[in-house]
């Protein structure tokens, strides 16, 4: 018998109760092997499952288990892989892992440590712990760069698949450090942090997602050759060295990618496939850790059988090795409600409901099940799996509340914003404006420039300023919607430039805002999703400035001001790719590569041009009296 889901959550509540004690969360409370001690991945990882469902009584052992995590950090600031505590609450055993260390104990031991200040930051010494914690490991991350080139190098065993074979460059510690930046540098106000999360983001696009070139990366020559039309909805890699790179799909690794809300629309599209088809191939019941499941005739067979200690456990359809685990599983249904796709994450929360509920008498709360029978393996009552189960259902239950309590924001937005303002303020105070008539301002640049991100501020501190503006986007203005314009492109190369744009609609639109023909203008929209154009209606009654920002933006004339942002487009390579709307292909770099070369054309006619860090380069004064 199948039992209902909010009987399944009470369980998984009272798993994560019975594993608590006055010296922290243990992995579980059932005494088997070292299952029984104090864990910083599963520690961490409960406390993300207390923090969603706000478990306010979980609270004060979530706490002890990361003070006691940290009292037992290496002087190099790396958080251990589990700790034993005696009655006494001394430390009897420290270990940071088995052959090698666990590079993933301290990201999960920051995320879980940040989110929870940001639930209750009352104890202002735990909050300096970690953030001096949080320096630290940082700072260590660094050396594992080894080259300093963005991601981390790290040996085989050292994350939660610690007897499987990924090592090298692996996606999943990538993914980890980059969330534990991301929440980190937003709660202790770091920008430099802040940026270190989008050279990490940017990175893992291009290695993991394809979503650019590969003639400046980490792969080798012979490499970048053979993965030169490298899909990842035929094949995915979980990691990379100079020696091979490991072809397999990485469920948790998807997981994260969608819930930090990393890959390009087309890209969650391919995952959703790949994620579909593995569903499909489990006959619903989940999807396995890792696939394809590595046989006694593979290649890398011979490789995973030796990597064990007490007793071999990735037999195939088990464990790593194609095992279907239910944190794992728990973070997918997450992932896709973050990723906006509903329909999946419901078919992967019911197979969860199923799974779980069959076994909840015998086995509640098992490990993982194995691939080809669906037996419950390995522990039970563990927090993994009951905090898998709490996470994956409060996403599904109410998304809105686990993403506020869970999930930083992607991009960093106020941490950025706040650091640009001065700049745009300055050029706010340059232009002179005042209300007694409405000016038109032109915001123009390359692709990535950050035209939206500064017409954003303008308009912002023109707000708080006293006046009423409108932000008009030139890529509305496009005759054809963006993918339907891009196919037109690839059929037509010559098209590519102003003559794509509706410059005299938006002329028109700029001048009935100006002079107030009627109280309200309806404005053309691109919906990037549905490839469609839509309107909409804005209210221009008290409007004073306007602002349009657009590649050729310099080009019109209604403006009464007109500012081009001066960069190249191999500058904004890196805010392309963070902005998500589409994959840099060869095609896309040779139209952007004429689109600057039609820019640069424009500087003569703009009144003042600024750099990439909004400072101006040259102003010339321009008197707007009648």
């Amino acid at each position: 018998m199948v039992l209902e889901p909010n009987n399944i959550s009470h369980r998984a509540v009272e798993v994560l109760k019975m594993a608590s004690s006055i010296s922290g969360i243990k992995a579980t409370s059932e005494l088997k092997d070292n299952y029984n001690s104090l864990w910083a991945r599963d520690a961490s990882v409960t406390g993300l499952a207390i923090i969603a469902n706000q478990l306010s009584e979980l609270y004060a052992p979530l706490k002890t288990s990361l003070i006691n995590l940290q009292r037992a950090a290496s002087s190099h600031g790396q958080i251990p892989s589990n700790i034993q505590i005696n009655e006494f609450d001394i430390i009897t055993k420290v270990s940071f892992g088995g052959p090698v260390g666990r590079v993933d104990a301290s990201f999960w031991w920051i995320i879980a440590s940040v989110l929870f200040l940001e639930q209750d930051d009352r104890d202002a010494g735990f909050k300096d712990v970690v953030y001096n914690q949080c320096e630290t490991i940082f700072n260590l991350a660094e050396s594992w760069e080894f080259n300093g080139k963005g991601l981390m190098y790290v040996p085989m065993s050292s994350n939660w698949a610690d007897e499987y074979i990924t090592n090298g460059y692996v996606l999943y510690d990538q993914l980890l450090r980059y969330w534990a930046l991301l929440v980190s540098s937003e709660f202790f106000d770091r920008a430099d942090w802040a940026e270190k999360a989008l050279q990490i983001k940017v990175s893992i696009k291009q290695h993991y997602l394809f979503e650019a070139e590969l003639n400046d990366s980490l792969y080798t020559v012979s490499q970048q050759l053979a993965l030169k039309d490298f899909d990842i909805r035929d094949s995915f890699v979980a990691s990379f060295s100079p020696g091979e790179y490991l072809e397999v799909i990485d469920s948790w690794s998807i997981a994260l990618l969608l819930l930090l809300k990393i890959p390009s629309e087309a890209s969650v599209k391919k995952l959703e496939r790949v994620v579909t088809d593995l569903l499909n191939e489990t006959d619903q019941k989940g999807v396995p850790a890792f696939w394809p499941v590595i046989t006694e005739d593979s290649i890398h067979y011979k490789t995973l059988a030796s990597n064990h200690n007490f007793q071999f456990k990735n037999k195939p359809g088990h464990f790593h090795n194609g095992g279907i685990w239910p944190v794992v599983n728990g973070f997918l249904v997450a992932g896709f409600k973050s990723a906006g796709l509903p329909e999946i994450a419901n078919r992967l929360m019911e197979a969860l409901d199923q799974q779980i509920g069959i076994n909840l008498t015998e086995n509640p709360f098992s490990e993982y099940f194995d691939f080809y029978d669906r037996n419950p393996g390995g522990v039970n009552n563990l927090c993994f799996s009951a905090s898998g189960y709490l996470l994956g259902n409060l996403a599904i239950e109410d998304y809105t509340a686990f993403s506020k309590r869970i999930i930083s924001s992607p991009q960093n937005e106020p941490q950025l914003l706040k650091s640009l303002r001065p700049y745009a303020a300055n050029l706010v105070d340059k232009l002179h404006l005042d209300k007694k008539r409405v000016i038109a301002i032109s915001i123009a640049g390359e692709s990535g420039s950050g035209k939206t991100t500064l017409s954003k501020l303008f308009a912002d501190i023109l707000v708080e300023r006293g006046f009423t503006p409108l932000i008009l986007h030139m890529d509305d203005y496009f005759i054809l919607p963006p993918k339907m314009n891009h196919q037109f492109r690839v059929n037509d190369f010559s098209l590519v430039g102003p003559k794509e744009v509706r410059l005299h609609l938006l002329d028109n639109h700029i001048a009935a805002a100006k002079g107030k023909t009627n109280a309200s203008l309806t404005v053309p929209y691109m919906n990037w999703i549905t490839d469609t154009e839509e309107s909409k209606v804005v209210d221009i009654t008290n409007v004073n400035v306007i602002l349009v920002e657009g590649t050729y933006s310099t080009l019109l004339k209604e403006t009464d001001h007109k500012i081009l942002i001066n960069t190249s487009y191999e500058d904004t390579r890196q805010s392309r790719i963070k902005r998500n709307r589409e994959t840099v292909t060869p095609f896309i770099e040779k139209v952007l590569k004429k689109e600057s070369e039609i820019i640069r054309s424009h500087q003569d006619a703009a009144d003042m041009i600024v750099d990439n860090h909004w400072k101006v380069v040259s102003y010339k004064l321009k008197s707007l009296n009648n």
